[in-house]
């Protein structure tokens, strides 16, 4: 078995899975860049790690946290190659066979869901803290993205192939859906607060809120929302959505302080 400080330095080399794409290979430098310490601890003889390495310099692209299982999957099945365990071409075919899934999953739960959902938290905190904002959307996101690079590394190369069941069992697709959920709620939120500090601070020449004005405010609150939620089950990303309200959003504000100059 390969040392915990390998496992540490593969992690390391995650992070730096795309930091050489080709037309060719896409990923697959960085993926054969990012398992290096390994086959090197795995390998001792020369030839035989170079013959290792070779083999991951091929076609690779998925999202790059979801690379993580399967560097430490292919870890254990490098290591069964050395035993005469396993022929090396189950290695190529396993990553393959990930390719297509593990990038539509990737892109759903972290792009499509971590992300939108970790900007309106630091919107929505820049407003309430101010500079606070930036770092509690690094955290919140960084908390996501770190833990399956870390976990995912880990379990990979624990289970092995059967780390695909394990990613199953995560069910990151439905969770994608209610971090999304998530995500509207605190658009709400994030809009509430944002019109609030406009009328308390007196931008725009606001003056104090009326109560016909707090009637009109809870109502572009409530259809925003629901309008978000339509949008996002029509298949439409959170991003999308949140862009799409934000025009209707300054035309509101418009609107009130217009009312405001005529009261």
């Amino acid at each position: 078995m390969i040392g915990r400080f390998t496992i540490f330095k593969v992690f390391l080399n995650s992070f730096l899975i795309q930091s050489a794409w080709s037309f060719e290979k896409m990923q697959g430098l960085g993926f054969a860049s990012a398992i290096a310490p390994a086959i090197k601890d795995i390998y001792k003889d020369r030839d035989q790690a170079s013959a290792a390495l070779k083999r991951h310099m091929v076609f690779y692209n998925a999202h790059p946290y979801m690379a993580s299982p399967i560097l430490g999957a292919v870890i254990g099945m490098e290591e069964d190659v050395k035993d005469g365990k396993l022929d090396a071409g189950n290695i190529t075919s396993f990553k393959e066979s990930l390719i297509g899934p593990y990038g539509a999953i990737g892109d759903t739960f972290f792009w499509g869901s971590v992300r939108p959902m970790a900007s309106v938290l630091g919107v929505l905190s820049a407003l309430i803290w101010g500079l606070w904002g930036p770092l509690v959307f690094l955290v919140v996101y960084n908390l996501f993205h770190i833990w399956m690079r870390w976990f995912g590394l880990h379990k990979g190369y624990k289970l092995g192939e059967d780390v695909v069941e394990y990613i199953k069992t995560l069910g990151l697709p439905e969770q994608a859906l209610r971090i999304r959920i998530i995500a509207t709620g605190l658009l709400g939120i994030m809009v509430a607060a944002l019109i609030f500090k406009l009328f308390k601070t007196g931008m725009f020449g606001i003056q104090p809120v009326q109560i016909y004005q707090l009637f009109l405010i809870t109502g572009f609150i409530t259809t925003a929302t629901i309008l978000l939620s339509i949008l996002l089950r029509k298949g439409t990303s959170v991003s999308l959505a949140i862009y799409l309200l934000f025009l209707p959003a300054f035309v509101f504000l418009i609107v009130m302080n217009m009312l405001q100059r005529v009261g």
